[in-house]
């Protein structure tokens, strides 16, 4: 992920004689709070980047109207905005805008995620004999991980759980798997038709 927009906040410090101090922090402080907001054990890794709230600054030191914003986030920087007192991200992008499987950040640490969980749960098969009956049961296992990841809202659907021998090397078993992620909602379009009479 690139650095995120806008690259300077302030921040004010309360001293221990009672007066605050306020300081002018660089865009370096901005993505560890934000880090530090994603990795809060309240949130999981599906939850959407946009309109997630950032704490403990006062203030974005520099802003951008809608339009600069948006030219800012077709580049893949993830920009914040302020309204009132609350600091948000506008919209979560990453730097690979190819397409909405790439450029959405939270299908990228969802398909982390699938892996981890997926590693975890096939890695007591290794080091087992590679009997007849093993890929079915690495199917089942994996079947039942990725039914918890839709049960937790991480994936909203998954298919083709599949385990075969290589048939290159007869100790590698070849597994696959289709899922789709939980995509957050970004955009609302509403079409009004106006009539005469309905």
């Amino acid at each position: 992920f690139r650095l995120l927009y806008p690259d300077i906040a302030t921040l004010s410090i309360s001293r221990a004689d009672g007066n605050t101090d306020t300081y002018l922090v660089d865009g370096t402080y901005v993505a560890a709070a934000w880090a530090g907001n994603r990795a809060a054990p309240t949130i999981d890794v599906a939850t959407p980047w946009t309109r997630g709230r950032l704490v403990g600054f006062d203030d974005l030191a520099r802003t951008l109207d809608p339009v600069q914003q948006n030219q800012v986030a077709v580049k893949g920087l993830t920009v914040f905005s302020q309204r009132q007192r609350i600091i948000e991200c506008r919209h979560g992008l990453t730097t690979d805008m190819t397409n909405v499987l790439t450029k959405t950040p939270t299908v990228i640490t969802i398909a982390d995620e699938v892996q981890q969980q997926s590693r975890a749960t096939l890695d007591r098969f290794v080091g087992q004999k590679f009997l007849d009956g093993l890929t079915t049961q690495i199917e089942g296992q994996l079947s039942a991980t990725m039914k918890n990841l839709v049960k937790a809202q991480i994936i909203n659907a998954f298919t083709g759980v599949s385990a075969i021998t290589s048939p290159d090397d007869p100790t590698v078993a070849e597994v696959e798997a289709y899922y789709q992620p939980v995509f957050p909602l970004l955009y609302i379009v509403v079409t009004f038709n106006l009539r005469s009479s309905l």
